[in-house]
């Protein structure tokens, strides 16, 4: 099979970005032939040199002279530097459109047998109208369901252009059903695969960890619609010695959130470590060391580090999210390993209602003393389930996907 994967921005980066770098290392695996879209900066040599020998990768650079502008982010808030959609102008939407259609009109020399295209965007109606004939897939990862809402310019030529799309693959039911309804697409072409994680990198440490210092973790963007600001003031709510609290925040910020979120962290009774970004390897040895993860944030298409960080043996408190719990399952919070908190009242997508805020804080601060008293209480870090998340295999995914392509053929 010939595969080309399409995305508009950065490989390996952000949960879209780490979805294709794992299609594409199970697809090099399968001795598929492989030919990669993304969108980079000049002189990003490390994304080629990431990408698995025999792929072809052809990459759209951004900051040069025919895109003198950072990568478009499907987040407003994007790990690295980034533009919005909402910033685009006409002539830089010109630009960028012209620099993806004359990377796309090179890949008809490949003659892929399926495309596999990452949000169901601009770029997935530019790919459309570029390969009217072949099949293809579209992944939603959730971030374009928001742009839907907060960059409505841009609505009619998506939605036409992903009506035309043959099978969609959806992160969850829950998503499911909010893609037939957004997009008006029959539910019948929209097929859950879900999401998986890497085992090789996110597994449980082979020795329990000591409880002296309960480390509580959350990885990810560190943005207010992620939720940091609410997790160190609902962390600063602990009424527990201040030396057995360690907050670790893995990712990063710049901008006002960044000050907000250092502001916060000055005044927090407990220690607070702001990691940066890391690679995935990296994020793997982080949790192995840590006992709580946290998920404070107000939106997600689904959140794979929730996944990755229950593969990896910790304990979890996150925020009840549509399609959360039908995803992972009743064995976990049965078991109290994950507890689910209730959001406060949202303003369009991500903005908490100012009024809700207190009480929630309580109830996430609650839900981690949960945590933390079950620790205490002898429940082992790392905790003897993780077993239930090996259902959540990027083989299984691939698998899901390949089932995909063999309808649509059958179909044809």
């Amino acid at each position: 099979m010939r595969i080309l994967h399409v995305i508009a921005q950065k490989p390996g980066e952000t949960g879209s970005g780490i979805f294709l770098k794992n299609l594409i290392k199970i697809g090099a695996q399968k001795q598929y032939k492989q030919y990669v879209i993304a969108g980079i900066a000049v002189g990003e040599d490390k994304y080629s040199r990431a990408m698995p020998e025999e792929v072809i990768f052809c990459p759209v650079y951004f900051e040069s002279p025919d895109l003198p502008f950072p990568v478009v982010g499907m987040s407003d808030v994007m790990p690295y530097k980034s533009t919005k959609y909402s910033e685009l102008t006409e002539e830089m939407l010109k630009m960028w459109m012209k620099a993806f259609k004359l990377e796309l009109e090179k890949a008809k020399l490949f003659k892929p047998d399926i495309i596999i295209m990452h949000h169901l965007w601009i770029l997935a109606a530019l790919t459309r109208e570029t390969f009217s004939s072949t099949p293809m897939i579209g992944i939603c990862h959730g971030t374009e369901l928001r742009q839907l809402c907060n960059t409505t310019k841009y609505s009619d030529y998506v939605m036409e252009g992903c009506k035309k799309i043959e099978a969609i693959a959806a992160l969850s039911p829950f998503q499911k059903k909010v893609i037939g309804e957004v997009y008006r697409i029959d539910e019948e072409r929209i097929v859950v695969t879900g999401a998986g994680f890497d085992s090789d990198i996110f597994y449980p440490a082979k020795k329990r960890l000591d409880n002296t210092v309960i480390k509580i973790i959350y990885a990810g963007k560190l943005s207010l619609a992620k939720g940091i600001p609410d997790l160190i003031l609902a962390v600063s709510k602990l009424s527990v010695n201040k030396d057995s609290i360690e907050l670790l925040l893995v990712g990063s910020a710049s901008g006002a959130d960044m000050e907000r979120i250092e502001a916060l962290i000055e005044e927090c009774p407990y220690k607070v470590r702001v990691m940066g970004a890391v690679s995935q390897n990296q994020l793997g040895e982080i949790l192995r060391q840590c006992h709580i993860f946290v998920l404070p944030s107000f939106y997600e298409g689904l959140s794979l580090v929730t996944i990755e960080a229950l593969a990896s043996g910790l304990r979890v408190v996150a925020n009840d999210l549509p399609g959360m719990r039908e995803w992972i399952g009743k064995e976990l919070e049965e078991k109290g390993i994950i507890e689910y908190v209730k959001m406060p009242k949202l303003i369009d997508a991500d903005i908490p209602i100012k009024a809700e805020l207190h009480g929630y804080h309580l109830r996430l601060m609650e839900s981690i003393v949960k945590q933390i008293e079950a620790i205490n209480q002898e429940a082992p870090c790392p905790h003897p389930y993780s077993k239930y998340v090996h259902k959540f295999s990027w083989d299984a995914v691939f698998d899901s996907i390949e089932n995909i392509y063999s309808e649509l053929i059958c179909n044809r």
